[in-house]
């Protein structure tokens, strides 16, 4: 396998979700078999010398390649390896590790994927074997490990895959089967939410049909297995294996991505459409009408269905750019009081130390009901580990994920009460069939109902090209532009600025008012940790000022 780039030129990078490059240039075998290595010294140093480690991998080409080079590594530093024989989505190896391997000690989850991005980009995520995305002092570790074993280019053992299954230390596996029918089994025998299989099999029949979009991803052939089994009526597109994802930019579930989802739910007057994302992790939705629907509803619209009208209770955990909207159903939930934030407990991220309010008091923007956390299922996960007050607890409670009702971010993620501890989008789409199947309804229908409850949000997210000084620029003009005002004297693009906190720099969130005086639009504004971007989150009930805010702020990047 040819590699463009030396190992002194590489540097290993863990973000969010790992480590990710394009083949050839960031992503070689070099930096692909120092990050396996650095996993393993990370691991043995936390005294899990010859436990098991799950690998798998997703349907982009080469990433079983990849696969290989990372079980030769673990196989070559003594870890028992159980490597997935298909590709996989990342949610299945999470079970199949905290679930079918329970009575196993497993080490850690190294799915070779890159999730969502275009087809050019690959990636090692790293869990610890309880299933959550590996927190920050773990891949710190590892990448200060990998990054050693790379520049040295000593120090990396390997074992061939055929002498690892002749010392039995190899086992090939796949998940699918007892995968899915551990999602139709939710809460018959443990915590999980349940769902309503035959009322979605009624629900879903004849001309009621669903539209799934595979995306020639490693969700390949879980929901149709589902939808066989209970009857439900679907149609299939993308269904086949295709390493370049059949000349998709992105097997990413949201636009642009799925004009052909939203076409065929338009052309066959289906009820529903859903797709997968490369390892599917993520969900996405097109509802009747053709349209892309966002999450940022379906979060507020199952936190109403599970918590409102079911009484399901538990922590809600929202990324802070999600949504504001879920705090205020949330009040709503009986009996959930004790599941909510110790009043006046602030947020992670108005705690750190370099955060600053410059217009207003913080508690005008921390959420009463729900706890809000910096980007990330690992974040988000943290809240079931929590007390009320953000202090993460150390041991951490016995089953913490049942402690949890629903977690869920903006970038179609979530999981929900006693799942995996990380995103999963087969379980997303299950739990917004079981929803529609309940109310009998139109997504719409749903969406009009429980918004005239509460108030009508509108959502945009906005990626303004921008290099790391400009966005710096921006970020500390807008800060230093309003700090000391009091709140409500003076306005951003003609909204009245009621709150203004931030990181110089590096992050700003605004409380505005509208032009009736409604206090509940909400501004954030961040670089991109990954890319020459500025990304804008926006939560308003005035289309007219989701459009001014939008407007303004890509003016005022233009300008730098």
């Amino acid at each position: 396998m040819s590699v463009s780039n030396s190992s002194a030129e590489l540097r290993i990078h863990f973000g969010t979700s790992g480590f990710r490059g394009r083949w050839g240039i960031e992503y070689t075998e070099a930096s692909v078999r120092a990050t396996a290595q650095g996993i393993c010294d990370y691991l043995m140093d936390e005294g899990l010398s010859g436990t098991v480690i799950v690998v798998g991998y997703d349907s982009r080409l080469h990433a079983d390649v990849a696969s290989t080079w990372v079980s030769e590594v673990c196989l070559g530093n003594g870890f028992r390896i159980h490597l997935a024989d298909r590709d996989t989505p990342t949610p299945a190896l999470a079970f199949y590790a905290t679930v079918a391997l329970a009575s196993e000690t497993v080490s850690a989850i190294i799915n070779c994927t890159a999730s969502h991005n275009p087809v050019e980009w690959h990636g090692i995520k790293f869990s610890p074997g309880s299933g959550e995305p590996a927190p920050q002092a773990a891949t710190d570790a590892v990448t200060k490990h990998a990054n050693h074993r790379l520049q040295s280019t000593t120090g990396i053992r390997r074992t061939a895959l055929s002498q690892g299954k002749e010392q039995n230390r190899l086992i090939l596996f796949d998940p699918q089967v007892d995968y899915c029918q551990w999602l139709l089994d939710a809460g018959v025998s443990d915590a999980r939410i349940p769902i309503d299989v035959d009322a979605i099999a009624r629900f879903f029949s004849g001309e009621r049909r669903v539209v799934l979009d595979e995306m020639h991803g490693a969700g390949r052939g879980y929901l149709p297995w589902i939808f066989d089994r209970i009857g439900v009526s679907y149609t299939l597109l993308h269904g086949t294996k295709d390493p370049m994802l059949g000349g998709l930019h992105a097997a990413n579930p949201e636009e642009p991505n799925i004009d052909l989802l939203k076409k065929t739910v338009l052309d066959q007057a289906a009820t529903l459409g859903i797709g997968l994302d490369t390892d599917a992790d993520r969900y996405g939705i097109v509802s009747s009408d053709g349209a892309y629907f966002w999450p940022n509803r379906i979060l507020n619209m199952l936190t109403y269905s599970l918590g409102v009208d079911r009484g399901f209770t538990g922590r809600l955990s929202m990324s802070f750019v999600t949504t504001h909207l879920v705090d205020d159903i949330a009040a709503d939930i009986p009996g959930n009081s004790n599941n909510q934030p110790l009043p006046g407990s602030l947020p992670t991220h108005m705690r750190a130390d370099d955060y600053q309010s410059y217009v207003g008091n913080p508690l005008s923007l921390a959420p009463k009901h729900s706890f809000y956390v910096p980007t990330g299922l690992k974040n988000l996960v943290l809240v079931p580990q929590m007390d009320r007050d953000y202090q993460v607890l150390t041991p951490r409670p016995d089953h913490w994920m049942d402690q949890l009702l629903l977690a869920g971010e903006e970038a179609a993620g979530l999981t929900t009460r006693g799942h995996i501890p990380d995103k999963d989008g087969m379980w997303a789409h299950l739990l917004v069939l079981d929803m529609i199947a309940r109310y009998r309804s139109s997504l719409e229908e749903m969406w009009n109902d429980i918004t005239a409850r509460y108030w009508r949000p509108y959502f945009d997210r906005v990626f303004v090209p921008a290099s790391a000084n400009a966005s710096t620029v921006l970020i500390d003009s807008y800060l230093n532009t309003f700090a000391g005002a009091a709140p409500g004297s003076q306005s951003f693009a003609g909204c009245p600025v009621l709150y203004l906190g931030g990181i110089p720099g590096k992050y700003a969130e605004f409380r505005l008012a509208d032009e009736t005086g409604d206090d509940k639009t909400f501004l954030q504004i961040r670089p991109s940790g990954t890319e020459p971007l500025i990304r804008v989150y926006l939560e308003t009930p005035s289309h007219r000022v989701l459009s001014v805010l939008r407007d303004k702020i890509n003016a005022d990047a233009a300008r730098l």
